[in-house]
């Protein structure tokens, strides 16, 4: 009896494999919804043109709400690197995490175009620099 219980707690003692950092990375940033604190463009305060953006991403796919060309409301993306620093979306646009923890989101992309609606602008051209919050 003594035995049994011995090898079973040597059973209880082997460490769990450390997670990848696209482990990692893929467990902060799903299940949550992202929502906008602030963007830039090109060093510039944008966000009252991306108001009330949120984001949401499973392990293969995003959502947005009002994210207008920028960000469209649906879409599938991928890590390109083992790093888990940038992701490639399904129409091209290569993403940049800048930060990601637990409570906040920083992501960069490029954006080539402006777009205008009526009344309203849709998009700005520039280097954009999204930071969202829990």
């Amino acid at each position: 009896m003594g035995m049994m219980g011995l090898v079973s707690s040597c059973k209880d003692d082997v460490e769990k494999p450390k997670p990848t950092l696209k482990e990692e990375a893929m467990e902060k940033l799903t299940n949550t919804t992202w929502k906008l604190d602030r963007v830039t463009v090109d060093g510039v305060n944008q966000t009252a043109v991306y108001s009330d953006l949120t984001l949401s991403f499973t392990s293969t796919a995003y959502n947005s709400t009002n994210g207008g060309v920028v960000w469209p409301a649906s879409g599938t993306w991928a890590f390109t690197n083992e790093q888990a620093t940038v992701i490639k979306r399904n129409d091209g646009v290569d993403v940049t995490i800048q930060e990601l923890t637990a409570q906040t989101l920083r992501l960069a992309m490029p954006w080539e175009t402006n777009t205008l609606k009526p009344g309203r602008v849709e998009s700005l051209a520039g280097q954009h620099v999204f930071t969202f919050v829990k």
